[in-house]
């Protein structure tokens, strides 16, 4: 079937980079776009009125953890120490013996709830880092409609807690390798399915979970099979420290010295290089080496955002030649909320506001995850590639007069603005309604969902410590009524 969307905006693309074309109209046949422009004098089978809306490419989300938004409130838990920037570590181990509080999501609740919410963020393109529930994850993923890319995670340590709250890395290399052989062979059966909608990676789980033999027996791999590689690397200064203290190496240093890197890594966070001013490390120049790799790097700013902490910084690295895509990693998994904060922390770190442009972080959020991903047809809205696509309401005292539809985005928009998702030809949200699932029926069960997490954490925190004690409420709460 052919579609016309007249615009109002359209974000096109001239061959070297996007453009906005007033008025445009864009027109897709089934699962790829056949004309961008002024105007189409052809026939059209349905026609879309987008005027006075933006009409813009689908996002890609280069990295996220499907699942409840339940466990990320422990991100900011009063009764540790902050690790040194730690992140999920607080929430992602448990003490000795027990489960961590993420390790029972179902596929049907909040692995569901995690890709949904990232599609009505704008993210036509996911990558899942480290599937769980693999098998059943992918046939869910098909029915809700967005592109995939993932994989089941391996590693050779798990993080534990001992009872004094300190974290261990309790080795099991055995099930790394193991983990490496089931995600190849699950790649071998998934990759290109759902009419190419289903793509896999190899997603090693974080560089101090990984050991190095394991790690090159991963880039052994995908030189092998040609699939991608996602890997969390410099993410907090505890893996820092460690790596030095074990391999007199950075974080990007060592990577770098296996033979990992490459174009076909994207590279989880990478904050702490060895400049960052958390890390101090004056010995090394990790963003020349890796620009010189060609790895690509998966910014998520709103979750160091929430720890004080930012990277330093997006325009640093862009002005390197190294490639930034954009990813959530927590909630709300919106990125045009992440642009905003891209932009804004971007301009914190150089103290100048000449820096973290609109364009700049709209292009993170759509050719930056394509480039990695080595897509020519994501990303953009030209003849031939895919047709994902958004419609934007600009309509709304939240953005007022709008002279420039991408600063206004970027100043003032979130997901909540997006009215319509298109992905692969195939409408998942019309009109501000979901088309492929029951969004109030999930939402209900999310929020029991969480009330069993929130329940749950004297089971697996290391002090036995309530959820209240972990995170406090904001304000005091009494009973009404």
């Amino acid at each position: 079937m052919r579609t016309l969307v007249q615009g109002g905006w359209v974000v096109g693309f001239n061959g070297q980079g996007h453009e906005l074309i007033r008025d445009g109209v864009v027109v897709y046949e089934d699962d790829r776009i056949i004309h961008i422009g002024g105007r189409f004098d052809g026939q059209a089978d349905r026609t879309i009125d987008a005027r006075g809306k933006l009409v813009s490419p689908g996002f890609v989300n280069c990295h996220l953890h499907a699942g409840s938004n339940a466990p990320t409130i422990f991100l900011m838990d009063h009764t540790k120490a902050d690790y040194f920037g730690s992140n999920f570590i607080a929430y992602g181990a448990g003490l000795r013996g027990t489960t961590d509080s993420r390790a029972t999501a179902r596929v049907d609740v909040e692995q569901k709830f995690g890709i949904w919410a990232a599609v009505r963020g704008g993210a036509t393109t996911i990558l899942d880092v480290g599937s769980r529930n693999a098998e059943a994850f992918v046939e869910m993923c098909a029915a809700l409609g967005p592109r995939m890319y993932l994989g089941p995670a391996f590693r050779s340590y798990n993080y534990v807690f001992e009872a004094n709250g300190r974290v261990e890395w309790e080795p099991d290399h055995e099930a790394g390798f193991a983990g490496l052989e089931r995600a190849v062979a699950f790649a071998r059966k998934y990759d290109g399915a759902h009419n190419g909608r289903i793509r896999c990676m190899l997603y090693p789980g974080q560089l101090d979970t990984c050991s190095v033999d394991l790690l090159k027996a991963t880039r052994r791999a995908a030189d092998e099979t040609g699939l991608l590689m996602s890997l969390h690397v410099a993410m907090n200064q505890v893996e820092f420290h460690r790596m030095l203290r074990e391999h007199g190496l950075t974080p990007i240093e060592l990577v770098a010295s296996i033979g990992f890197l490459g174009p076909d890594v994207i590279l989880g966070h990478c904050v702490f290089h060895s400049r960052h001013s958390w890390a101090h490390y004056p010995y090394v120049d990790d963003l020349k080496i890796l620009a010189d790799s060609g790895a690509s790097v998966a910014h998520a700013p709103f979750k160091y955002a929430k720890m004080g902490i930012m990277l330093e910084s997006l325009s640093r690295y862009r002005a390197l030649g190294i490639n930034v895509g954009l990813g959530t990693d927590t909630y709300p998994e919106d990125l045009i909320a992440e642009m905003r904060i891209a932009a804004m922390m971007n301009r914190f770190a150089e103290g100048s506001f000449r820096v973290g442009e609109p364009k700049d972080v709209f292009d993170c959020a759509t050719l930056g995850g394509a480039r990695f991903l080595r897509r020519d047809d994501l990303g953009r809205l030209a003849p031939g590639a895919k047709a994902d696509l958004l419609i934007i309401n600009l309509s709304s005292t939240r953005y007022g007069a709008v002279r420039d539809p991408i600063k206004s985005l970027v100043e003032c928009g979130t997901g909540e603005d997006i009215e319509t998702i298109v992905c692969d030809g195939r409408t998942l949200l019309e009109n501000g309604q979901p088309q492929t699932v029951d969004e109030a029926a999930l939402l209900r069960q999310i929020q029991e969902s969480g009330e069993e997490v929130w329940a749950n954490v004297p089971k697996w925190h290391w002090r036995g410590a309530t959820v209240d004690e972990v995170v406090p409420m904001s304000y005091p709460v009494r009973a009404g009524g």
